[in-house]
């Protein structure tokens, strides 16, 4: 018998087949005799340098599924694409259009590994039709990687709210891949609460069952040296929530994980999502441990983005509007002193504070953060003189605040109120802290679900409209927000200083969270614990990207001056970061460079390794005089150092003795 069915209007990138046909029931289209289809849809999305592809298949029932490939090794096997929505069955589609076309460009980072970006993909838009919505299922290919999105729509053009029940997208992990995830562990017993704070395990695609796996998660294809990070971007300011990785309970064992909705938040309502709906970017970078270490894709993805602006900036004055060029932004590292004198000294302590002020001034730092308990009986008055008192040595002062219970549980009113008193003081930013919501009564939302995710949001604005900068703590793991809003200038999500922390944390950290954006890992000078050595804390000083580094030690550290150059010249904005050696749960060997001068760090996990560092990415026929920081032979809370000259011809050996690491500072010879 002859079945009805939509026309399909198809377009081919690069490779792109459609051999006798496939169309399946849809609403929005003419009807056509097809009853002889029998074959399926394909289409090939390839880099600009040809070596990765990523291919969409449509079967002959109209399922929808991808692969990635990098050269001949298979990234990404066979994997579910689509939606599920409550309001049309979109199992039943008609390929409505293919759109194909080339997006490049470049941008220049407020903060971030380079301080210009060039981007460049093909890119893929396959139109999708059900009865009443359809869906551009949008497909990039990079150089480093891939990602994709789904931007759904109501046939008519109109707005509402769907149900959404299901993301069907699946990262079928190719068997045998070494993994390096971040299971997720609610942080105690009394609530869902997540703030990416664990450590990154090594596992196997068969060894997920019943497992939420957070982003990023890092893995290795067996026999290769190809990797691939899998993470998410765009998701601040998408009305959608965050999604971690899990088996589906039908292919347990199999490491095909899916996309599914977060384990951690109050979830009231997630369900509902407002259209017309662009999805987060799926995101993978791909290829060897250099690409993806040096990639921004997470952030690329964003294209030539027009920073946020209000609703109301066309009526604003000349002057008003030059807040949104965002060149009152200014990275810088920051001094804070509650690590270390949480159990010495309160926050309401103003001659600890002045200390650290001139710190600051001295070592040419832009920032001195007041932390938790600042206002705790608050004088107001000697608050302000303190802020006036710094402003005019040139150092700004950021202050910690609580993301609910300073602003009335979520309240945006509450929120530009208490903005508006703490900027009448001369307050520069914001740390804001616990949107994980373990340290709230009744929380209105926490974690990354849609309510969450939409006060990050609110927060980002009403800091921008009064020139406020943020840094986010006990938060989820950045999506490339601060391409939108550059004002949010760091970000926590790590194990770092505050907890008890390992070498064999902090290396995997820098293989996989430091990809993904900015990180406060509050570094001290001598380490809180035989966890870590001076020479291993001193790269990480280096190697972790962020805004406002936050300093965290004693104040009188800084003035040794075996270290005191070393530390005026850790960067916040970097020119250029490489990637230079090492392997997961081993070691780190990177690179940074701001203006002329270049640091080299490394970071050792918790047995001996021995690192090469060729200088060939200096400057040709620059000769660069060069402060070498080493561990100490027997005390892990000093460190040796030594100069030399250094070129591009040269070549370093270090010996990095268990939890070590260390510094090589480079400035050019004048």
């Amino acid at each position: 018998m002859k079945r009805k069915i939509l026309n399909i209007l198809l377009g081919t990138m690069f490779v792109g087949s459609l051999a006798g046909g496939i169309a399946l029931l849809g609403g929005c289209a003419g009807e056509v005799d097809t009853s002889t289809f029998e074959n399926t849809a394909n289409w090939v999305t390839s880099s600009p340098d040809g070596k990765i592809k990523t291919e969409v298949v449509m079967d002959y029932a109209g399922d929808l599924s991808y692969t990635v490939k990098r050269n001949n090794v298979t990234v990404i096997e066979k994997s579910a694409l689509g939606i599920d929505i409550a309001e049309d069955d979109l199992r039943l589609l008609s390929v409505e259009n293919v759109k194909t076309e080339n997006v490049k460009g470049s941008y220049n980072n407020v903060s971030g590994k380079h301080s210009k970006v060039d981007y460049n993909c093909n890119q893929t838009t396959i139109t999708l039709k059900g009865w009443t919505f359809e869906y551009d299922l949008i497909v990039r290919s990079y150089d480093d990687g891939y990602a994709f999105r789904y931007n759904v729509r109501k046939c008519d053009g109109t707005s509402g709210t769907m149900i959404w029940n299901e993301e069907k997208t699946e990262f079928a992990i190719p068997e045998g891949s070494t993994i390096w995830a971040q299971p997720y562990a609610a942080i105690n017993s009394n609530g869902n609460f997540f703030a990416y704070e664990n450590e990154f395990q090594n596992l196997r695609p068969n060894e997920l069952t019943d497992t939420y796996l957070s982003m990023p998660m890092l893995y290795k294809v067996k026999g290769t040296q190809v990797y691939s990070l899998i993470t998410e971007s765009d998701l601040i300011g998408s009305g959608f929530y965050g999604t971690f990785l899990k088996e589906h309970e039908d292919k347990e064992g199999t490491g095909i994980l899916q996309t599914v909705p977060t384990p951690a938040g109050y979830m009231t309502d997630d369900n509902k999502i407002g259209y017309p709906f662009e999805s987060p970017w799926r995101v993978g970078i791909v290829g060897d441990l250099k690409t993806v270490q040096e990639s921004e894709l997470v952030e690329k993805v964003f294209d030539d983005v027009q920073p946020w602006r209000p609703d109301d900036y066309d009526t604003l004055s000349a002057e008003e509007k030059k807040t949104y060029d965002y060149e009152w932004v200014e990275p810088g590292v920051a001094a804070w002193n509650w690590l270390i004198y949480l159990n010495i000294s309160g926050q309401g302590d103003y001659a600890m504070h002045r200390r650290y002020v001139n710190l600051a001034q001295e070592m040419g730092w832009k920032y001195v953060l007041v932390d938790g308990g600042w206002n705790d009986g608050l004088q107001v008055n000697q608050f302000k003189q303190f802020v006036k008192e710094a402003n005019d040595k040139g150092v700004k002062i950021l202050v910690w605040c609580h993301s609910f219970n300073d602003f009335a549980l979520g309240n945006v009113v509450s929120l530009g109120q208490r903005l508006d008193l703490w900027k009448s003081w001369g307050v520069s930013g914001i740390k804001i802290d616990f949107f994980d919501g373990q340290s709230t009564d009744y929380p209105k939302f926490y974690g990354e679900d849609t309510g969450t995710i939409d006060w990050y949001e609110k927060i980002y604005q009403e800091c921008a409209k009064r020139e406020m900068l943020v840094n986010c703590h006990g938060a989820n793991k950045p999506t490339g927000e601060r391409r939108i809003y550059p004002n949010v200038i760091n970000r926590e999500a790590i194990k770092g200083n505050e907890l008890s922390v390992s070498a064999a944390d902090t290396v995997n950290e820098l293989f996989i969270r430091r990809v993904v954006g900015p990180s406060d890992f509050t570094p001290v000078v001598h380490p809180l614990s035989t966890g870590l050595t001076m020479a291993h804390q001193m790269a990480l000083a280096v190697l972790f990207e962020s805004g406002t580094p936050s300093m965290a030690d004693f104040e009188y550290v800084y003035e040794d001056t075996l270290i005191k150059e070393f530390y005026k010249h850790v960067p916040s904005l970097c020119d250029e970061t490489l990637f230079l050696g090492g392997e997961p749960d081993r070691y780190y060997v990177g690179a940074v460079r701001s203006g002329d001068e270049w640091l080299v760090a490394g970071a050792n996990s918790i047995v001996p390794n021995s690192a090469k560092v060729s200088f060939s990415f200096l400057e040709e026929g620059v000769t660069y005089n060069a402060e070498i920081f080493t561990n100490h032979e027997t005390d892990y809370k000093k460190v040796e150092r030594r100069t030399a000259k250094i070129t591009k011809d040269d070549i370093e050996f270090f010996d990095m003795i268990k939890n070590g690491g260390f510094v090589v500072r480079l400035t050019p010879v004048k």
